[in-house]
């Protein structure tokens, strides 16, 4: 499956001038990040290389023991705050209790379960739904106000290569992620006029939990090279993060498929 390092499930209890890329007040060595589905995978992995490079970062995930463990090997800059996503309520309250508003929320809590052959799991499309799309879009709901008010900040949505066209056992993961790309597209739009970015990013394979003994991981990246790529392209403004190359070039060619010859190609899947 494509994405962002999948951990198990996630997680937590200006000028006005238009945005043209990441916004931050303070500059690279001082800025603040809020990072969701930071226990495992590529959250863990970006919130311990901000640390390493001397931000601060509100780790944001369900399991109290990994976020003590991180924040204990990052020294310090690492605040964790154990909560679960998908509850709007419990977003809310560790919007609150914030020490200080971030400049960048890098929204990567996110879950994957391959469908049934056979029949249809309703429950799987709501589970995923709820962490994947409405775990991010919490936050936005929470923070965006304060971001207009300030003019500034930038929401950072950790989505997939996935979401670029069907594949079988994948409907509500893909789905989940399309709908996240396309919201977060469609606010950089809207909101860049107040200061306020929207950077989508599309991994393809990475070595995490997630993907551990699965076949068929073409053009696997280690969860360091990724959480690292990711940093660099979006302190230098990229408003969409898509790798690796090979992948990109697979999934694109897809989109560009007449319906009849996608349909013959995913049935082999």
């Amino acid at each position: 499956m494509l994405g962002d390092g999948l951990a198990p499930r996630a997680l937590c209890g200006g000028n006005g001038a238009p945005w043209r890329g990441p916004v931050t007040r303070r500059g690279p060595a001082m800025s603040i990040y809020l990072v969701t589905g930071a226990s495992s995978g590529i959250g863990r992995e970006m919130a311990k290389q901000l640390a390493g490079d001397g931000h601060t970062v509100y780790a944001v995930a369900r399991r109290k023991e990994a976020l003590d463990e991180l924040a204990k090997e990052a020294g310090g800059r690492v605040v964790p705050f154990v909560c679960n996503v998908t509850y709007r309520d419990a977003v809310h309250s560790i919007c609150l209790a914030l020490p200080t508003l971030p400049d960048y929320v890098i929204l990567n809590a996110g879950i994957g379960r391959f469908e049934p052959s056979r029949g249809f799991d309703f429950r799987i499309h709501e589970d995923t739904f709820a962490t994947n799309y409405f775990g991010a879009i919490h936050f936005v709901d929470e923070l965006l106000p304060k971001f207009i008010e300030r003019k500034s900040g930038t929401f950072v949505a950790v989505s997939s290569l996935a979401a670029r066209r069907g594949l079988p056992r994948i409907a509500a993961y893909g789905a989940s992620k399309a709908a996240l790309t396309w919201a977060f597209e469609s606010m950089r739009a809207q909101y860049s006029k107040h200061g306020v970015g929207f950077v989508t990013v599309h991994p393809g394979f990475v070595d995490t939990p997630m993907t551990t003994g699965q076949k068929g991981m073409m053009f696997l990246w280690p969860v360091q090279r990724a959480a690292r790529h990711i940093l660099k392209r979006l302190h230098k403004g990229a408003l969409d993060i898509s790798f690796p190359l090979g992948m990109r070039l697979i999934t694109g060619l897809l989109r560009l498929l007449p319906a009849r010859l996608h349909l013959a190609l995913a049935k082999r899947i």
